[in-house]
């Protein structure tokens, strides 16, 4: 299907002058002023005999200037047809301007004749030619551009060819095109094509030429072109996909896939039916279409799944090379040849030798040398200004949680997790230009480590500060345990723990003593409760961060629970014992945010507590700090509502003395198990 916008300047129709911009003032020899009712009747007139073909109608007139608009369905010699329209009625044209246009501009031009009274309703014209669909889609919902190719003679193709790293497979496509004796009309598309490249430079422009290339042999009528962006994961309306291809029968369309599909895509988001829909548009056009599927390089899964839902369809496959040494410096040189510079030293010293380039790498050298180029050399006045990149690379984690974190005591495995978050989100950012993968990662966590070691508090601070930094959408945290996710009777569990995964969206989901999920048969709420978190943990993976908390010895049974729930949990953090010197500085840090002090004494009596304590298991950590920390400023008021009032200074109020710290009161109790009955 083609659509035109002819723009014709009209001097006379027969014979007689028609008003123009230039000769408005004089009327004596114009045409009726309704220039535009003379050319509908003479359109309507010719359309008679392109009723099968299309169809062909005026849009807008103007002091001699008319637009017209012309839809074909079948192949029709368009400047002949206007040729002999001219002709036939007479009418001498100053200027003639014959263009294909867009679908887009096309609808333009029949509103603006519906408008202007030329034709009754925009869209008995759409339904005729069954657009009505296409027409009505916002492109909010369906995402496709349109592109007019420009008209390339064989020589220019091959000499374009030379300039991508495709040779292998594009110059036989080349050479295959170009055999055989010219066709005198369309016969339909023996193979469509796979584009497969990691560079959108080389997708586009192996597009550009293999169209040029086949209309150029007459293989397809239209230098219009669509293309069509499919995400695995959107939904697209089957009926829409097939209108964009009604509108390119004669033509091509250009399906452009930008995720793969990975090895362990069960395909259970639906991006495989969204596939095979497209395919079996693909399948059915597979004759008065052209499709040129453009994927990344390696998307072994992704090709075969084409193939599979493609039928008797034949694609020929267009891959990017690999460049090395003395084709990969050619490159660099052509690339600094566009820029109108020359090369150096430092842009030939990218090229390692003995090393193959794909042409994503090969541009980003050049791009950070031609950045470098501008000013150092041409703009020399900015070489002392720093770049975005060292800005990028320089910057420091925003946000007091942060800061909060780097004041916590010990928690050097915690904090290295996070360091590494932050620094694979810095990464991304930072070498995105050279092909560094922006995939979301896997950031699904088990925290493990005894009472007290601030498992909670870390995670706390975690959401606050990925949310500082952006790398999630939110920051909140939704802290569950076992009431929170188990319900009381059947079917209530599922929902329960999707209702908390929404909660969770864009943020952290924290199940605290996770291991309570299990229960001492199998069968029961707490399986149902880890089975629908590890399929809820799938559906979101990209949406929030999952981290289960508990004590080491118990998180095993935990997952060994479900076999799917230990490959969904990325990393996994043991918060260690704090040892007396870290409880001595968490105390001391725990009273200083209190505005206390600790003196000399009280200092060392703390020390001799924490000494002891550790030798418990379970003692509690920082939280046993804390206590301790509570019991003495207790004793402290105790000891200062005694003295007399005028006698307390202000400095006796913030200080914690020894004898403000009990050894005895801070011992840890151990309870002594008696046997049951009598005893001699």
């Amino acid at each position: 299907m083609q659509f035109y916008k002819i723009k014709m300047t009209i001097d006379k129709i027969n014979g007689e002058e028609v008003d123009s911009p230039i000769k408005r003032t004089d009327r004596r020899h114009s045409l009726d002023k309704n220039l535009g009712d003379t050319i509908d009747i003479m359109c309507k007139r010719h359309q008679e005999k392109i009723l099968d073909k299309g169809f062909f109608f005026i849009s807008n007139s103007s002091y001699g200037t008319c637009d017209l608009g012309l839809i074909l369905r079948d192949y029709l010699n368009v400047d002949e047809f206007i040729n002999n329209f001219i002709q036939n009625e007479k009418i001498e044209v100053e200027d003639l301007v014959i263009n294909e246009t867009t679908f887009r501009d096309f609808y333009e031009i029949l509103s603006a004749a519906e408008r202007h009274d030329f034709i009754r309703d925009t869209d008995e014209i759409i339904n005729e030619f069954e657009l009505y669909e296409l027409a009505n889609t916002s492109r909010f919902e369906f995402d496709y551009d349109e592109k007019i190719i420009s008209i390339r003679e064989k020589e220019s193709i091959y000499l374009g060819a030379k300039n991508y790293f495709a040779n292998e497979t594009f110059i036989p496509e080349l050479d295959r095109i170009y055999s055989g004796t010219p066709k005198k009309k369309i016969y339909g598309h023996p193979v469509d094509y796979m584009i497969e490249s990691d560079d959108e430079r080389t997708q586009n422009g192996l597009t550009q030429l293999l169209i040029q290339a086949l209309y150029d042999v007459g293989r397809i009528d239209n230098k219009r072109f669509c293309v069509l962006e499919i995400y695995p994961k959107k939904h697209y309306s089957k009926k829409t996909i097939d209108a964009l291809y009604k509108t390119c029968i004669g033509g091509a369309v250009v399906v452009n896939i930008y995720e793969n599909l990975g090895d362990e895509d069960d395909c259970a988001d639906g991006s495989l039916y969204c596939l095979e829909e497209i395919c079996q548009v693909v399948r059915n056009h597979c004759c008065d279409v052209l499709t040129i599927i453009r994927l990344p390089r390696e998307c072994t899964n992704l090709r075969m799944k084409i193939f599979e839902n493609t039928g008797d369809c034949t694609f020929v496959e267009l891959k990017e090379e690999m460049a090395a040494d003395n084709k990969a410096v050619e490159y660099l040189r052509k690339r600094a040849k566009e820029y109108g510079v020359r090369t150096d030293k430092a842009l030939m010293s990218g090229v390692e030798k003995g090393h193959g380039y794909m042409a994503p790498e090969l541009n980003s050298i050049f791009d950070v040398w031609y950045s470098k180029k501008l000013k150092t050399t041409i703009y020399s006045q900015y070489k002392d200004i720093e770049g975005a990149k060292s800005e990028i690379k320089n910057s420091t984690p925003k946000g007091c949680a942060y800061d909060e974190l780097e004041d916590m005591i010990g928690l050097d495995s915690a904090k290295k997790m996070i360091h590494q978050a932050l620094d694979s989100y810095k990464a991304q950012k930072l070498f995105k230009d050279k092909g560094i993968s922006n995939d979301v990662i896997c950031n699904h966590m088990i925290f493990t480590g005894n009472p007290g070691t601030a498992k909670t508090s870390v995670a706390r601070l975690f959401a606050r500060i990925l949310k500082d930094n952006d790398v999630i959408s939110k920051g909140q945290i939704v802290e569950v345990g076992r009431a929170d996710l188990v319900g009381r009777y059947v079917g209530w569990t599922a929902q329960l723990v999707k209702k908390k995964f929404r909660e969770a969206l864009g943020g952290i989901l924290f199940i605290d003593e996770a291991y309570s999920l299990v229960d001492d048969r199998d069968g029961m709420y707490g399986d149902e409760a880890i089975n629908t978190i590890v399929q809820e943990m799938e559906n979101h993976k990209d949406e929030l961060i999952v981290i289960f908390a508990g004590y080491p010895d118990k998180m095993e049974g935990f997952l060994d629970k479900n076999p799917g729930l230990r490959s969904r949990i990325a990393h996994y953090v043991h918060f260690e014992d704090y040892n007396t010197d870290e409880l001595c500085k968490i105390a001391e840090f725990i009273a200083r945010k209190q505005n206390m002090i600790l003196d000399d004494g009280a200092k060392e009596k703390i020390k001799t507590i924490m000494d002891e304590a550790r030798r418990y298991p379970d003692f509690g950590n920082g939280r046993y700090a804390r206590n301790v920390i509570e019991k003495a400023r207790m004793a402290q008021s105790s000891r200062l509502v005694r003295m007399n009032y005028d006698d307390v200074t202000t400095e006796d109020v913030r200080t914690i003395c020894a004898e403000d710290i009990d050894l005895d009161q801070n011992r840890i109790s151990r309870k002594v198990s008696r046997p049951i009955g009598f005893s001699l």
